[in-house]
């Protein structure tokens, strides 16, 4: 075991101690790669068990064994390179996901600075307010600062500076700024200082995501042409290949297309994905937000009766033809019918699962857009209260003539309920706004919004034009801030779109022409099989060594329906990921509210391409 561990100690490189170190597992190099070996062979131990009982249990053609024995192998082989870079991968994303929090860090240390110019203060402010992996970068720093490691904050701050400096240039400089405007003389200057520190953060993520959108543009292209172009159009084609002796069972169709190709479609988006510089992620909602009152019932109840319809729905083609099949609308038979049974079972996933999540998660959706919305009215409520202030205003008049002045916006309500407070219950401004059983911002969840009324609270303290400056000061960071987020979502906006248009119509579209084009190539072979049975044999000699039983296509229609009906499923799921972790950096509950939007749309196209399709192309042969 010592030469174990020597060995994996040299042998992991520079990089890896340093993503260990960042990442905070607290592991030793050997013991990750021990980790490796042991998940690769577990996973390689199921997948033996696995085909051994599906060996003995199913009769299973050739090349469907094959293709399973092969997979059986790559999966612990892609189990054991994942389990060994994991350290960097995770890092990796960590950073990336850091990278995010930037701007509205650096905000605040600098809406903090302006108020009171200490670096600790600030750094302090930003730590104590703000749920970023970042700010979490911040709370360690003052630790160590606290324990002694560094002799002062200026060391801490370099020190700091030099860790994020390899990921982050803008940042390091940024901080280099704040860091120095202590030491400006002029108020003014310190505060063109600490603006222009702000300004170099938002203008390199906006030029960040600029040339990220740009860099998108080829890998967009491959990863629609090859991974999801390419398998629809051969669709149509594996009929075709019984006619030389390659016979695709359905478990080869299974596994090609319902395993292999969206897990390489799958780690492809990846790739890209942790190469985007993530900004501004959505805020988080708790679930003890009063609109998320018993959603963890809700959640149960909609679980029960999303799976009864999809049940029904299910099992809805299949009833018909045990009723008689009335007006010959299921398909029974190649070519035959309107709609194939194998459609109301991927109908039936759908809507279960389309249920479930739309129930589940718009009221999260809900929320967010409340939350946007509001600090959209903030930053001019914000405006409109520091020109109050810096007039001389009491501060109950203040909140009262912001919301007279906002009236018909939802933050007025809240600007509203500080008035009151101030003027009823003769309470402080910071009791008005924040405390936990009258407060009026006691149930707003934004961060943003938040962070920015405790600085507002501090600010109050001191004379009215210096609080009302402070205000206003305060209205500008906001809004600059939304606007970089607004230019970064335009920026990638073409992406975006092209993938949901993808995932919701020109993918299922495709589909349904190629799932339509393979039934009539396999009507074709059919006839051609059924004709050559009556010619003597060795009639149609060759070297494909055309025979009926060549021709005859072993996977019926409705399961190669619903094959690649559940492809297009899954490939929508992926897409969909794929363009929302673009978006706002792959928020869970936004991904699983967007499948819920798009998937039953992407499956009505499905359905509409398939039927009108096969009625077309039947009336031709």
């Amino acid at each position: 075991m010592e030469s174990f561990k020597d060995k994996a100690q040299r042998s992991t490189s520079e990089s890896y101690h340093d993503a260990m170190t960042y990442t905070g597992l607290g592991l030793q190099p050997h013991e990750t790669v021990l980790f490796s070996y042991l998940a690769a062979l577990f996973s390689l131990i199921i997948a033996i068990v696995f085909n051994f009982v599906l060996f003995r249990v199913v009769f299973l053609e050739n090349t469907t064994m094959f293709a399973i024995i092969v997979l059986s192998l790559m999966i612990p082989l892609g189990v054991l390179i994942y389990t060994s870079e994991y350290v960097k991968i995770h890092s990796m994303w960590m950073k990336v996901s850091s990278l995010g929090d930037i701007p509205e860090i650096v905000s605040y240390i600098v809406m903090s600075m302006k108020l009171v110019p200490n670096m600790e203060v600030a750094v302090r402010f930003a730590a104590g307010n703000s749920s970023r992996p970042l700010a979490k970068d911040l709370r360690k720093m003052i630790w160590n600062l606290h324990v002694r490691e560094y002799r002062g904050m200026d060391e801490a701050v370099v020190k700091f500076t030099e860790l994020w400096g390899r990921e982050s240039e803008y940042f390091k400089r940024a901080l280099h700024l704040i860091k120095s405007s202590t030491s400006e003389p002029d108020e003014a200057q310190r505060i063109i200082t600490l603006n222009r520190s702000l300004d170099l953060v938002l203008e390199s993520t906006e030029s960040l995501m600029d040339s990220f959108a740009a860099k998108l543009k080829t890998p967009t292209y491959v990863l629609y042409s090859i991974f999801i172009l390419i398998p629809l159009a051969l669709v149509a084609m594996i009929p075709a290949m019984a006619v030389v002796g390659i016979r695709f069972g359905i478990g080869t169709l299974f596994i090609v297309y319902n395993v292999i190709l969206p897990l390489v479609t799958f780690a492809y988006a990846e790739y890209i994905i942790m190469q985007r510089p993530a900004a501004f992620v959505p805020q988080r909602i708790p679930e003890k937000h009063p609109q998320l009152k018993d959603i963890k019932k809700v959640k149960q109840r909609t679980l029960i009766f999303s799976l009864v319809i999809g049940l029904f729905i299910s099992s809805l083609g299949y009833i018909m033809i045990y009723l008689g099949n009335p007006w010959g609308i299921v398909s029974t038979d190649t070519l035959s019918g309107l709609v194939p049974p194998a459609l109301f079972i991927i109908w039936g996933i759908v809507c279960a699962g389309s249920i479930y999540l739309n129930v589940s998660y718009a009221p999260y959706k809900k929320i967010r857009d409340e939350i946007r919305k509001m600090e959209n009215e903030f930053s001019d409520a914000l405006f409109v209260l520091g020109r109050r202030i810096a007039e001389g205003r009491s501060s109950e008049e203040a909140f009262m003539y912001t919301a007279a002045t906002m009236k018909g916006t939802d933050i007025a309500r809240y600007f509203e309920r500080i008035s009151f407070n101030l003027m009823n219950m003769r309470t402080d401004v910071n009791s008005a706004i924040f405390d936990d059983g009258y407060g009026a911002f006691k149930d707003v969840y934004s961060e943003r919004i938040k962070t920015t009324m405790v600085l507002l609270v501090e600010s109050v303290h001191k004379s009215h034009i210096v609080a009302g400056i402070a205000v206003v000061k305060l209205a500008d960071h906001l809004k600059e801030l939304q606007n970089v987020e607004s230019n970064i979502r335009r920026s990638l906006y073409d992406m975006t779109s092209t993938m949901r248009s993808t995932a919701a119509i020109f993918a299922p579209l495709i589909a349904g022409v190629t799932i339509a084009l393979s039934e009539v190539i396999t009507k074709i072979l059919q006839n051609i099989a059924e004709s050559m049975t009556r010619l003597p044999e060795n009639a149609f000699p060759g070297p494909a060594q055309i025979s009926p039983q060549n021709i005859d296509q072993s996977i019926s229609s409705e399961l190669f329906i619903f094959s690649i009906g559940l492809y297009i499923i899954l490939i929508t799921v992926i897409l969909v990921r794929f363009a929302g972790a673009i978006e706002y950096g792959g928020d869970k509950v936004q991904l699983r509210y967007d499948i819920s939007r798009i998937l039953p749309v992407t499956i009505v196209v499905f359905t509409v391409s398939t039927i009108f399709s096969r009625v077309v192309f039947s009336g031709m042969i």
